[in-house]
């Protein structure tokens, strides 16, 4: 079965979380301006930086206490989002711009390209849990995701 791969635009990940751009920033043309997406209050934050080559997407991971950013540096890669509840239908992004996902929020990424590369902040302390897909994602070279039962 072929799974549609979306554009990341503010309005498809809002469940999900925040493209981090300019639309916080108040800019009136003249003058350097910035603006605040997010202020979390946080016992220290860490910044880790990750190489992507799986093309198959066989788990997904959610942090209950944190927010976590993917800004992605080389390469072409995807991530897969489910709200709570939604587990088994994740959808599925091209990760073209840099973003936040939300606390509690499942989520994974899988290469398109043959190495994709990501800088990621996340909280200094992070509690993790996994879930295993029923139906592991497959993406191809060419940007499409496939699922099977039988993989399952």
């Amino acid at each position: 079965m072929k799974i549609r791969i979306r554009a990341l635009t503010r309005a498809a990940i809002r469940p999900y979380g925040f493209l981090i751009d300019s639309a916080c920033v108040r800019d009136d043309g003249r003058k350097n301006c910035y603006g605040i997406l997010l202020k979390e209050r946080s016992g220290g934050w860490r910044v880790g930086y990750l190489v992507v080559r799986e093309r198959t997407i066989r788990r997904l991971e959610r942090h209950p206490d944190s927010f976590e950013t993917f800004e992605p540096v080389r390469g072409a890669c995807v991530i897969a989002f489910a709200r709570p509840g939604e587990f088994r239908r994740p959808r599925i992004f091209l990760l073209d711009a840099p973003i936040v996902v939300k606390k509690g929020i499942w989520h994974e990424v899988a290469a398109v390209s043959k190495r994709a590369e990501i800088k990621i902040f996340e909280n200094r302390e992070v509690k993790t849990e996994r879930r295993s897909l029923y139906c592991p994602i497959q993406i191809t070279k060419d940007g499409i995701a496939t699922a099977s039962v039988g993989d399952g």
